[in-house]
């Protein structure tokens, strides 16, 4: 039987694995920038700039 220590080494490397599927997973689904941030948005300055011209 495996030590414990080599175990935990084994189960470490696969959960960081499973981790970085999860993660590109959910990437390709959803995107990588929500669609309420600001990003999507024109700032105020350029929104004051607008109303003036």
């Amino acid at each position: 039987m495996a030590s414990p220590t080599k175990v935990h080494k084994v189960r470490k490397i696969l959960r960081n694995l499973a981790k970085g599927k999860k993660r590109k997973n959910e990437v390709r689904r959803i995107g990588t920038t929500g669609p309420n941030l600001p990003l999507n948005k024109p700032n105020a300055n350029e929104l004051k700039q607008t109303k003036r011209a």
